[in-house]
């Protein structure tokens, strides 16, 4: 039976909120350094290009594996206990990774701060949940966003230079403090545990946990989980192949490179607070998810078009960044409306994370293979020609008679989140 387990807060602790968003972002950092020092991990544990590709992918193959179903975890641990459990496996991850001289144990460390990383994903937006009032509930959700691509990027930004001050290891080492702040900070915040997302007594949190794996029938949430599969593949095909498109051009080196892809990392973080700011004003969240994958498609034609110069396809491709960053705030918000408790709420976001990172591994390998049939860049920009066509099939079967009934039970969660 579901009670009401310790409290509602009379009003939002914010600085629990953006303690959940650093969590979340010291998590991620761990999806920025490996690719960012990729080629100096390959000469030094005398690594292939195969076996660097595992590397590369461990994060994304565990997410599709596993991360729908750690939300289950949360039928006996809280929100914050689960994101303490997952920093600890994080740190844990990072320093197996110190004594490392070949595949191995680096890859079991990619395993281990894997798994740690999905654990906080799917822990902290029930702790922000937690900690919020009804009216502030999807405007805490929608910046729980930021946290991927500020970890991402700063992972992205920072371990080269640090690298370069004193090899991986320090790295690795410097990048686990913001990681262990988290971790002491989340174990200071036990008031938080009282506080409960209520769910009705008689609801389907009941009974045993797998029934909660149910509240996946919805298909306004498959909707927008192929929405989100869209925006990180278009996005992350983009991140991928960035540096290799600006090598060679003119008046772009080598120093140059590192840095202005990271750029375009960043530029999806004021994305992200557009979007919060957006749906906050009243921006139809449907609505709002068309017109920023319609934009990064848009965006990612343009920029792949042949005969562009190299700095105004550079600058399309912060645009695409910079407006796709809206979609994954309307995207993950849309969790709290349908879910009914804290572990449906976690399911929700480990679906959301795990279409998302599919998306992020098959979007990158597409645009390889229009690459590998013409040879030139001209052709990546049918995948995002191949994107455009998605959005409004997606917008289209939002609007379809079938899906009244799911925009009728948003339109109810949207007024109960105002009030």
């Amino acid at each position: 039976m579901s009670t009401l387990a310790g409290h509602q807060p009379q009003s939002t602790r914010w600085p629990l909120v953006f303690l959940a968003i650093f969590a979340g972002a010291s998590g991620a950092l761990c999806l920025g350094k490996v690719p960012a020092v990729l080629g100096i991990l390959r000469s030094e544990l005398g690594l292939t290009l195969v076996e660097a590709s595992y590397l590369a992918s461990a994060f994304n193959t565990l997410a599709i594996l596993f991360s729908l179903f750690l939300g289950l975890l949360l039928t006996r641990w809280s929100g914050r206990q689960t994101g303490v459990v997952g920093l600890l496996v994080i740190v844990t991850g990072g320093a197996l990774a110190l004594p490392a001289t070949g595949l191995a144990m680096m890859l079991l460390s990619r395993i281990v701060e894997g798994i740690g990383f999905l654990l906080v994903s799917v822990a902290m937006p029930a702790f922000i949940v937690a900690v919020t009032r009804e009216e502030d509930k999807r405007l805490a959700i929608s910046l729980w966003a930021v946290n991927l691509p500020l970890g991402a990027a700063a992972g992205m930004l920072l371990t080269p230079w640090l690298t370069a001050q004193g090899g991986w290891r320090l790295a690795w080492l410097i990048l686990m403090i913001p990681q262990l702040s988290a971790l002491l900070l989340l174990l200071a915040s036990r008031s938080a545990d009282k506080l409960r997302v209520w769910a009705p007594q008689n609801s389907i949190n009941s009974g045993h946990p797998l029934r909660q794996l149910t509240v996946l029938r919805q298909k306004a949430l498959w909707r927008y989980g192929l929405a989100f599969t869209l925006y990180s593949l278009m996005l992350w095909a983009l991140f991928v192949w960035l540096p290799t498109m600006l090598q060679g051009s003119p008046g772009i080196g080598q120093s140059q490179i590192a840095l202005l892809s990271a750029l375009a990392v960043v530029a999806n973080i004021p994305g992200n607070l557009m979007g919060a700011w957006l749906l906050r004003r009243g921006v139809a969240r449907d609505r709002l998810i068309s017109w920023a994958l319609g934009l990064m498609a848009l965006c990612g034609m343009l920029a792949f078009w042949p005969g562009l110069s190299p700095w105004w396809a550079y600058g399309l491709c912060l645009v695409l960044s910079l407006s796709g960053g809206m979609a994954p705030p309307a995207i993950l918000s849309s969790a709290q409306g349908v879910s009914q408790g804290p572990v449906q709420l976690a399911i929700v976001q480990g679906f959301f994370v795990q279409l998302a990172n599919f998306g992020q591994l098959l979007g990158p390998l597409l645009l390889a293979a229009l690459m590998t049939d013409s040879g030139h860049w001209g052709s990546a920009r049918w995948l995002f020609l191949g994107g455009l066509l998605l959005v409004a099939l997606l917008y289209a079967a939002g609007h379809l008679p079938g899906s009244s009934m799911a925009a009728k039970q948003a339109r109810s969660h949207s007024r109960q989140d105002e009030r």
